[in-house]
């Protein structure tokens, strides 16, 4: 059962409302600022955001209200990553050389938002508030970040932190998913939201699927499928859930499909976690302290709601197939009933979007990102070419060759005579000669011996790779220690201290198997 006395925390060195304080002052010495007091009466204006053009409620000598105020969603275990964040925070996973925390930021920035609140998890606060301001600082950016701080082993929920922030604000909510990457411009997710009038807007797309070598597209067998059931006159929402929650067969009633005939379900379209929520939903969530989750428990009965809204009170008997028969879930959702109007919608986009969040998918991301956002990427200087290390501690090799589709960090060493293709080389990591390294993920802290070969391989911070080694689609965890000479192929290799000081200690066979390791497949 969910701990509702377990408390969220709301701190930050700088609140969104100093922020908003301080840039007051600073209107007042500056008369040309974009966003500076005015003094008018109440009615609504606009003004730009970036390409989006927003709608703010301006009140006589006050600041202007933003339409949106974000919220990233950085509190996420992740799970279905649990090889590589054993001691690393979900949202601070390496993507092209970028903690993922750093993308939805940008996509604040890049849209021209000055203030976000970021939901954390209590024991990973401090290492992403230290990332961010010193990211920040060093883009030359001004936001002001409030952190809402969930205890490490609260069960609280999306809706849990939602319901924290929203007393704080009188803007819709734009939610964003920690783990999500993203091209797609806000102005088309909000223009839906306004012409549609919405509670809830989301952004949905097709699974990123790179071409194979012969130019076709196949999607993975392991992506965890979403079935998105909409209306296609105007993109409402009919149906949303993801394949795990769901039983062996999906049942519509014929209640549902008389009022909705020409619903279309899904299952290439994926839900990216990016929500504009109305203050209107957002006041019925407040109301609901019961509901924990955003998209399995809040949406679902947005939905409902508006099923009922379009059916006659006779058809509604029968509607939503996913609650077998009227009970708690009914009396939970006319207490949730706004008196206006409820619209689920989605929108669309083609444009380059995925959520980092299964760890099949994690290299091929990666060079996903590489390749097609260089443009949104942090400034990136590349290591010194050296003719050897008796003078310098970090460079490359200049007999080494790094092809252009690598991305290495600028503190690295890589002694001569290696090959380096498509692949991400974190801060502090050492690469002896003579080695092979072909589409992995190399994060900070790894020393790697001569002559050793990797390939679509994912190496964690302080990992230790001997000399000839082999390694093909393996997963290396946190401090792990590969003996000389071993060859994994589609192995994780964890162990515990004890197993890889024991490890450490007998090199004397080369001949290692996946039976001599801790081996976790």
């Amino acid at each position: 059962m969910r701990d509702l006395t377990s408390p969220l925390t709301f701190t930050s060195k700088m609140t969104v409302g100093e922020k908003r304080e301080q840039e007051e002052k600073d209107d007042s010495e500056n008369s040309d600022d974009e966003e500076k007091k005015v003094e008018t009466t109440d009615e609504p204006a606009s003004y730009t955001n970036g390409s989006v053009t927003l709608t703010s409620h301006v009140i006589k000598n006050k600041r202007l209200i933003p339409e949106f105020m974000p919220v990233i969603m950085a509190a996420g275990y992740g799970s279905q990553l649990y090889e590589l964040t054993n001691n690393t925070p979900k949202c601070m996973l390496p993507v092209a050389n970028v903690p993922l925390i750093w993308f939805p930021v940008q996509f604040l920035i890049r849209h021209n938002f000055k203030e976000t609140y970021v939901v954390v998890r209590e024991g990973a606060r401090e290492v992403i508030e230290k990332y961010l301001s010193a990211q920040l600082e060093k883009e030359g950016v001004k936001m002001a970040v409030e952190y809402v701080v969930i205890e490490d082993e609260s069960e609280k929920g999306t809706a849990d932190s939602l319901r924290i922030i929203a007393p704080k604000t009188k803007s819709n909510l734009l939610v964003i998913s920690g783990d999500l990457i993203t091209k797609v411009s806000l102005s088309e997710l909000a223009n839906v939201h306004r012409a549609s009038n919405a509670s809830i807007t989301a952004l949905v797309a097709p699974w990123y699927t790179p071409a194979n070598p012969e130019g076709k597209k196949k999607r993975n067998k392991k992506d965890d499928r979403d079935f998105v059931g909409l209306d296609p006159s105007d993109n409402r929402i009919l149906f949303l859930s993801n394949e795990k929650d769901l039983d062996d067969e999906i049942v519509f009633r014929k209640g549902q499909l008389s009022v909705f005939p020409h619903m279309r379900l899904y299952t290439t379209l994926r839900d990216c976690h990016l929500y504009i929520i109305s203050q209107t939903a957002v006041q019925a969530l407040m109301n609901k302290p019961e509901i924990a989750m955003l998209r399995c428990e809040f949406l679902p009965l947005l939905v409902r709601k508006q099923i009922k809204q379009v059916a006659n009170a006779e058809q509604f008997t029968d509607i939503y197939s996913t609650l077998q028969q009227e009970t708690e879930g009914d009396i939970k959702f006319a207490a949730l009933a706004p008196p206006e109007e409820t619209g689920c919608f989605v929108h669309i986009t083609d444009d380059f979007t995925v959520r980092v969040n299964q760890l099949h998918n994690y290299i091929k991301y990666n060079k996903a990102v590489g390749e097609l956002m260089t443009d949104m990427l942090p400034k990136h200087t590349p290591p010194a070419t050296v003719k050897s290390f008796e003078e310098t501690q970090y460079g490359v090799h200049q007999q080494t060759q790094v092809c252009k589709l690598s991305r290495v960090s600028e503190e690295v060493a890589i002694e001569g005579k290696c090959s380096v293709k498509r692949s991400f080389i974190g801060c502090g990591v050492k690469i002896g000669a003579h080695s092979r390294i072909a589409d992995c993920v190399i994060m900070s802290g790894v020393t790697i011996e001569s002559n050793v070969t990797l390939s679509n391989s994912v190496i964690c911070p302080g990992a230790i790779i001997r000399s000839k080694s082999n390694l093909k689609d393996c997963r290396v965890c946190d401090g792990y220690e590969v003996r000389s000479g071993s060859e994994f192929t589609d192995e994780t290799l964890i162990g515990d201290e004890e197993n890889m000081m024991s490890f450490s200690i007998d090199n004397s066979n080369n001949n290692s198997s996946s039976s001599d390791e801790n081996v976790l497949r």
